[in-house]
């Protein structure tokens, strides 16, 4: 947890760094070889996604399911380095290819297919869109526009697929267009949301803890709702696992969510195309079949857990960046005082640990700092300070806790260390700070700091301001000794 704190503060602290103090890094030009590949694995996925929708195909009612859009449309928002023309055009030609080689006549092929890319391209418009709300990161925007997307881009699909339907397979022109339109939409909801959340290999291993903390009682109860949806039977039945999902949407991350949401669709979809779930009377009149209406019942019921699930992460997304600036100081990364407070009572009440906390505090002071602020100015002050950081983090263990205090002091605490190793570490740090060399403007700018230790055990946040004081008290002994010294509360 130290290591992961350590690292959030690191990373603020070299953001804010760079301004000040150094030029960005220039950007590596896109590297053609890496481009090609990537074409040919977008190539080869729209084979294997188009196969798996065939084998699901017949030309009376065209594919049960098909994957290939929502994945493929999917791919791309979820890896900005796929989204191009080319790209599109490798989509394309892989479903091209495989609808050509699986027997379907050249002109349905190329018929069916650009209904297929008309879908991803006019889906992917609406994710990504400035248009409508203000602009959130990529995958955030894009998992919340899910629903419209869906709509507008199975709406524009179906107007090419039921042209086709009609010409080539004499389908009336209403019946052809609303099933292209409720497959699309269905598979696009149940599938577009898992790709787009798919997570990154850093997130794979905290969603799996959360996961497995989480209680299993909500996954039970979808099992036993969606049982219990065939056994009854009729229309209403498709909705059974509803409040079991929106109690998963509450319960488990949000990737869990969608696959949760997926599989109970498809398996819906699927029931009712077997007849084994049935959702209409043999002599009931409908202007639809019982399939388009199962896959809009789908697409309606699995909406809203979904939005209940990126609901609560955005929420979650948003408290955690609040948090991230009331913790950690803007400009040097290190943790704020009530970030501080934050991480060390967290420490204090790990149910992973021993109870307590036991160890060093140093109090760190930048000596002569103000003469740096009137004499260039402060900007080179906030490069002296953000620097000077970087040199206490790379100085000390990574599970260190590095706490600006304001002005041109920090605190830190060490937890495990005894008085020979606080002393050893902190005149290391002393010696880091005197021999580094900042530079601004082509100004040395370089300091030294004074240094006061004391020693700490406590049970709670209250008690460290009796640590602090003690280290104030040393630390005023090594600026009044001639400062750029360390002081320790202990004798060696």
């Amino acid at each position: 947890m130290w290591a992961s704190n350590r690292t959030q503060a690191s990373d603020a602290m070299k953001e804010a760094t760079r301004k000040p103090c150094q030029a960005a890094p220039s950007q590596k030009m896109p590297n053609n070889k890496n481009r090609i590949h990537q074409v040919v694995v977008l190539f080869f996925i729209a084979i294997l996604l188009s196969v798996i929708g065939l084998s699901l195909r017949n030309f009376q009612s065209l594919s049960i399911f098909w994957p290939g859009n929502a994945v493929l449309l999917g791919l791309l928002i979820r890896f900005p380095v796929l989204d191009n023309r080319v790209s599109l055009l490798a989509l394309f030609s892989g479903m091209l290819v495989t609808d050509l080689c699986w027997g379907t006549p050249p002109m349905i092929s190329v018929g069916v297919n650009v209904a297929n890319v008309t879908f991803i391209a006019a889906a992917r418009w609406v994710l990504l869109t400035r248009h409508f709300t203000r602009p959130y990161s990529r995958r955030l925007q894009s998992l919340i526009r899910v629903f419209p997307a869906s709509i507008a881009g199975a709406a524009v699909c179906a107007a090419f697929g039921g042209l086709v339907s009609e010409r080539y397979f004499h389908d009336d022109l209403f019946k052809a267009w609303f099933s292209w339109f409720s497959e699309q939409m269905s598979t696009s909801i149940l599938l577009l949301p898992a790709v787009i959340s798919l997570p990154r290999y850093d997130e794979l291993r905290p969603m799996l803890r959360k996961t497995c903390e989480s209680s299993l009682l909500p996954m039970m109860s979808l099992l036993v709702t969606f049982a219990l949806s065939i056994w009854v039977g009729g229309g209403s039945s498709l909705l059974f696992p509803l409040p079991a999902l929106l109690w998963c949407a509450v319960s488990y991350p949000l990737f869990i969510v969608c696959l949760l949401t997926l599989i109970t669709g498809i398996s819906e979809i699927i029931l009712v195309a077997s007849h084994v779930l049935n959702i209409q009377g043999e002599n009931d009149l409908f202007r639809i079949d019982s399939l388009s209406a199962a896959r809009l019942g789908v697409a309606a019921m699995t909406i809203s857990p979904l939005i209940v699930s990126i609901s609560i992460e955005f929420n979650k997304k948003l408290v955690a960046r609040l948090t991230h600036r009331a913790d950690y100081d803007l400009l040097t990364g290190a943790l704020t005082r009530s970030g501080l407070s934050s991480h060390l009572q967290a420490l204090l009440t790990s149910r992973n640990r021993p109870p307590g906390f036991s160890g060093a505090l140093f109090l760190v002071d930048i000596d002569h700092f103000k003469n740096i602020n009137d004499s260039w100015g402060h900007a080179a002050g906030d490069c002296v300070l953000a620097q000077t950081v970087q040199i206490i983090q790379q100085a000390l263990p990574p599970d260190s806790l590095v706490c600006r205090m304001g002005g041109e002091e920090f605190l830190i605490l060490l937890e495990s260390t005894n008085e020979a190793r606080a002393f050893l570490l902190a005149n290391r740090l002393r010696n880091s700070i005197e021999s580094n060399t900042i530079m601004h403007n082509g100004k040395d700018l370089s300091v030294t700091a004074s240094i006061g230790i004391s020693l700490l055990t406590i049970s709670s946040v209250q008690a460290l301001e009796e640590a602090i004081n003690r280290a104030d008290e040393q630390l005023y002994l090594a600026k009044k000794s001639g400062r750029n010294q360390v002081r320790p509360q202990f004798v060696l």
